[in-house]
């Protein structure tokens, strides 16, 4: 049995399944009731004035299942999303789409290491801001130069026979793009925040960049090559656009 309970301009529903929902509501000169999620996960919701509110509880019953998907995906956003780090003891990070918990250890020398479960930063000025955070991105882009060329070398396979060389590799941090590729100069670009994405992210960029290589723009032929040999491939680039962070232009 749905339940409703009214707190000034700010109210609560819940569903059938006993999920609550905490909503701002809005009275405008509008036709229809609109709802708004934010990315912080707060909903808003406007309707005129004439609308009782039990049509608007009504509706927002009916739209409980887009509701709960819609905010479940700006939580699974957030936990990506970028923010300014304090490097201390406790804050999330990831690696290839792994979760690590950041532990910051007074120790002799400066080494940062992961297990599986946490980020170890062993550091002899744990109490610097910028001795933590240099060695921390230094590590990022260790791996960004371990791991991005053994992708590329294994993607290259697939496009061997078509005749086109071995790209050399760029590694940079960029606000626009996840990749680029300079085919004339035999370049590829990759964006050093995919490191933080799981593999077949990585992958799918990739494969992308060195489809350019033989279709300059993104034609009906880029996309069944694509296709060929990446067929999720609409996945992971969906799973790239949705991240809070993502760059505006992906490619």
């Amino acid at each position: 049995m749905s339940k409703l309970v009214v707190a000034s301009d700010e109210r609560s529903i819940t569903n059938v399944d006993d999920v609550v929902f905490v909503y701002t509501l809005e009275r405008k000169q509008i036709k229809n009731i609109n709802i708004r999620i934010h990315p912080d996960g707060k909903i808003f919701v406007s309707a005129a004035k004439k609308v009782s509110q039990k049509a608007i509880e009504d509706f927002l019953l009916s739209k409980s299942r887009f509701i709960l998907k819609t905010v479940s995906n700006f939580n699974e956003k957030r936990k990506y999303a970028i923010c300014e780090k304090q490097y201390v003891s406790g804050e999330s990070f990831y690696l290839l789409g792994r979760h690590l918990r950041l532990c910051v250890i007074q120790s002799y020398n400066d080494v940062v290491e992961e297990d599986g479960v946490y980020l170890n930063l062993y550091c002899k000025h744990s109490n610097i801001f910028l001795q933590k955070k240099r060695l921390v991105e230094r590590y990022f882009q260790k791996k960004c130069e371990e791991i991005f060329p053994v992708i590329i070398k294994e993607k290259y396979t697939l496009f061997q026979k078509y005749g086109i060389p071995f790209p050399s590799l760029k590694i940079r941090t960029m606000k626009s793009r996840w990749g680029s590729c300079i085919p004339s100069k035999n370049i590829i670009t990759l964006n050093a925040l995919l490191i933080h994405f799981s593999q077949p992210c990585i992958e799918y960029v990739v494969i992308h960049e060195l489809c350019h290589f033989l279709y300059a723009n993104h034609s009906k032929k880029f996309y069944t090559l694509m296709t060929v040999f990446m067929p999720e491939w609409r996945d992971r680039k969906k799973e790239l656009e949705s991240l809070i962070f993502a760059p505006s232009n992906k490619f």
